[in-house]
């Protein structure tokens, strides 16, 4: 074929994307050749999996498992190139140990590794990393390798393969790998995920690990995100094949832009790889400009509010959303300019009058930390404290602490309002993290923050100090009351008409965080915390707690809850602002009529989560709201719509018992569950409950049931000795699942059955 110069080039381009394309698919042929199946580790064992973050990786296997029902798949084992080299990562950790060599096609897979690095004849040079067993090493041997040892990452010349299953988190170690692979060397990387989740050394932090070898790993366009997937009687094996869309970036940006609905586990791993990508990658990236072209990013970004929120609707504009905030956060540079304000931080969270005192004062902090049995955040958590400060838009505040205080890895926090809203429908509010972190690492820090707010400090909840002392110069003063401290008088004169845009109202137990405007008029802020102290006392005595609580619970209001109309995490409760946030406020009314989802969240954070089993999660926590009502505000059990009265409640379990019960209907209807509990409540009283949720705190965590069987056997167990009783008809009729095991358990017991219920 004759080509002119300019054609010769455009041959050229199409000859090397050939090339690549074929060495792809070469790779994966080769790497599964004479392989019939790859088992998933067993447990305790899991599969780690990795995203795609540009074009470039191939998937070589995959791991499958169900998100909410429905299946999905993961990349479980995936090749690239970097430089000159190449990498294969293993999600299953387990393949380079000695218990899972036996196994046919695992041992097949790694003779085919090293068949895919093999320089022709001559015997291949490997690298090991001293955190592989010797029983691997041995392995590499028998197969005619040349194995050593390489500490710190300094490789021999001509070696061919480097073989890792740790993290690496030192930069110049990060290098010397990187440089090595673009050299020419080859990476094979093991996620360490399965083998950190099962160390008791690591376990407690792993919750907030991100892997410092995903630096180098993104550069060929991997991540290896913080999760495991494990096997089940289900999925036993990876599969090779049907590689759906969305688990690879060059096909799931199409599926984003063909305005499909996605179903929820698709729907999940599109924004996990999303997040990854503007992670990952530099703001001029190929794949970043194309994403940019594709989503129509804006190059001006809406300001939303309250009076005119940003639709948000589309699969496509949720991607353009999140991309678009990171790139203004990326051209703005934060972080590099203190006095930068971002657009749109007037409306929300507030801005500061201009002739507002900035102060400098000392502030005494009463550390509040550890666990009271409830589902806390796993250690190390840095629980943030109240300073009754706020950090302007836009400034500088200068935290100097002691010498001492150093050690203790303090964080200052401007902010309360760190949810990514990029999901929702529409939002009323710069939908990104409106948080900003300092470590307080040195004597004297200066801190800031584009959007401003409130001024918490982070302490590390194994602290074993008392009290903390800070001083704080260039902050304002923020209404802030705090039960037994401060005085009515000093409210009602001035300190809740200080200049900040938002307030606290605290006791030992609870913190609220509302907007200013809403407490400028709160003339009984005593009351009103005593009340909530009535509230928080009530849930501990259900809870099986102490009242003399460890630390706070904090509820927040935001004028756009990221999920649901209320919602509750291990940190937080978050509440609209809305007229549930003024009866909140208002002590008259909030004690004669109540607010059930208040209430309903602060019940989400004393039940049980680890032992509650299917379609009880939103269930359990209404006995708190109920308890509440009947204790704290002496109006009874019966104080919802949904449980309107007794006999409306037996109504609606007649309907139920009529019409084909099953487990299924129980779970998916929370009010028809609760009147279960309400049946046994008003036979045996609110100490039944009492006794069955001591038995369930004083629990050792081994002897947590193990499966939903289990927790269901559990529960049955322990309410029929606490109330005395043979509960087998009961939740015979009801229709829950129990073992014989269980109600053998039970026979001892007199049999009882609601007299309402008979004939069912």
């Amino acid at each position: 074929m004759f080509c002119k110069p300019y054609r010769l080039l455009l041959c050229f381009s199409l000859l090397l994307v050939n090339v690549f394309t074929l060495q792809a698919q070469d790779t994966k042929i080769l790497l599964l050749k004479h392989i019939d199946s790859l088992p998933m580790p067993p447990l305790p064992g899991g599969t780690s999996f990795f995203i795609t973050i540009n074009k470039q990786p191939e998937i070589i296997a995959m791991a499958r498992s169900d998100f909410q029902d429905q299946p999905f798949k993961v990349n479980a084992i995936v090749s690239s190139t970097l430089g000159k080299g190449r990498v294969l990562l293993f999600g299953p950790s387990t393949y380079l140990k000695a218990e899972m060599l036996n196994n046919k096609d695992v041992s097949q897979l790694l003779k085919n590794t090293l068949n895919w690095v093999r320089p022709g004849s001559r015997t291949p040079s490997i690298a090991v990393a001293e955190s592989v067993e010797k029983g691997f090493s041995d392995f590499l041997r028998q197969q005619s390798a040349s194995v050593y040892v390489a500490p710190g990452f300094k490789l021999k010349k001509n070696t061919d393969l480097l073989i890792l299953n740790k993290d690496v988190t030192d930069v110049k170690q990060l290098q010397l790998i990187a440089d090595y692979i673009t050299a020419g060397g080859t990476l094979l990387f093991a996620s360490p995920y399965s083998d950190l989740y099962n160390s008791k050394d690591t376990i407690k932090n792993l919750q907030r690990l991100d892997l410092g070898i995903n630096k180098l790993l993104a550069k060929a366009g991997l991540v290896n995100p913080n999760a495991l997937i494990v096997q089940s009687p289900k999925y036993t094996a990876l599969v090779t094949d049907s590689v759906p869309d969305y688990v690879q970036l060059k096909t799931l940006l199409p599926l984003i832009q063909s305005k499909k609905t996605l179903s929820e586990s698709v729907d999940f791993f599109t924004k996990l790889t999303i997040e990854q990508v503007l992670k990952y990658n530099d703001p001029g990236a190929p794949v970043i400009n194309e994403m940019k072209q594709a989503f129509d990013i804006p190059a001006v970004l809406p300001v939303p509010s309250p009076s005119a929120p940003v639709l948000n609707s589309t699969p496509a504009l949720k991607v353009a959303t999140k991309a678009g905030y990171w790139f203004y956060a990326k051209q703005q540079d934060f972080i590099h300019h203190p006095e930068a304000k971002a657009a749109g931080y007037q409306i929300f969270p507030g801005d500061v009058p201009a002739n507002a005192l900035r102060v400098n004062q000392t502030v005494v902090i009463p550390v509040k930390v550890g666990t009271q049995g409830l589902n806390d955040p796993e250690p190390v958590y840095y629980r943030p404290h109240s300073t009754g400060l706020y950090v302007p838009a836009g400034e500088k505040v200068t935290i100097t602490i002691s010498t001492d205080d150093i050690k203790q890895h303090l964080k200052a926090q401007i902010g309360v309002h760190d949810d990514d809203l990029t999901h929702m429908d529409q939002f009323k509010r710069t939908p990104v993290d409106l948080t900003a972190k300092f470590s307080l690492d040195q004597k004297q820090i200066d801190i800031y923050s584009p959007y401003g707010g409130l001024l918490l400090i982070n302490i590390a909840d194994t602290s074993k100090l008392k009290t903390i002392k800070i001083n704080v110069s260039g902050a304002v003063k923020a209404p802030y009351f705090k039960l037994g401290k401060t005085s009515e008088q000093e409210w009602n004169t001035t300190i809740r008409n200080n200049p900040a845009p938002w307030a606290e109202l605290a006791t030992d137990n609870i913190v609220l965080t509302v907007p200013s405007y809403r407490i400028r008029n709160l003339n009984n802020p005593v009351k009103l915390m005593q009340f909530w102290d009535e509230v928080m006392n009530a849930d501990a005595d259900l809870a099986a707690i102490s009242p003399k609580r460890a630390h706070q619970e904090r509820i927040i209001v935001d004028i756009d809850a990221a999920y649901g109309y209320m919602f509750t995490t291990y940190e937080k409760i978050v509440v609209p602002d809305d007229q549930s946030c003024e009866w909140m406020l208002n002590e008259a009314f909030i004690r004669s009529h109540g607010s059930w989802g208040a209430f309903h969240e602060l019940g989400h954070r004393h039940q049980f989560w680890k032992l509650d089993f299917p379609g009880t999660i939103e269930v359990t926590e209404n006995l708190f709201s109920m308890y509440t009502y009947d204790k704290v505000l002496h109006k009874g059990i019966y104080n919802h719509e949904n449980i309107s009265s007794q006999p409306e409640v037996i109504k609606n379990i007649k309907v139920y018992l009529a019409n084909n019960p099953s487990y299924e209907k129980w779970c998916n209807d929370p009010f028809l569950a609760l009147s279960m509990y309400i049946e046994l409540i008003n036979q045996f009283g609110w100490d039944a409950i009492k006794s069955a949720n001591t038995v369930y705190r004083n629990l050792p965590s081994d002897q947590y049931p193990k499966n939903d069987q289990d927790k269901r056997d559990l529960w049955f167990t322990t309410i029929s000795k606490a109330t005395n009783s043979n509960l087998g008809r009961f939740f015979d009729v009801w229709k829950i699942p129990v073992s014989e095991t269980a109600k053998k358990q039970v026979s001892i017991y007199k049999p009882w059955f609601p007299k309402e219920l008979e004939g069912n």
